[in-house]
């Protein structure tokens, strides 16, 4: 299955942006460019992932939260460690 170029830039259109900030203690890490995801299932599979990766990292509870924003900048996700896993706190 090809996808022609102009079918490609309209489906491409169609399919949100997420935005996934890390933050961990004072520091916050903005995701300026963001990722095209099919769906919100989908950006929040990759939160997950993501503070999966950076929990083998040791360090203090609760101090690593990822934030999965929209194009237009509001919080949809929020994803922290909380007795060494990942908890959805925040789902909107």
């Amino acid at each position: 299955w090809i996808l022609h170029r102009r079918n490609f830039r309209r489906w491409c259109a169609t399919m949100p942006r997420f935005f996934f900030d890390v933050s961990e203690k004072s520091e916050v890490y903005h995701d300026a460019q963001g990722i095209i995801l099919p769906s919100f299932g989908a950006a929040k599979d990759r939160a997950l992932a993501i503070v999966r990766k950076l929990e083998t990292i040791p360090r203090a509870d609760d101090d690593l939260v990822c934030t999965v924003r929209d194009v237009g900048g509001h919080q949809l996700l929020q994803i922290r460690i909380q007795a060494g896993k990942p908890v959805v706190s925040r789902e909107n």
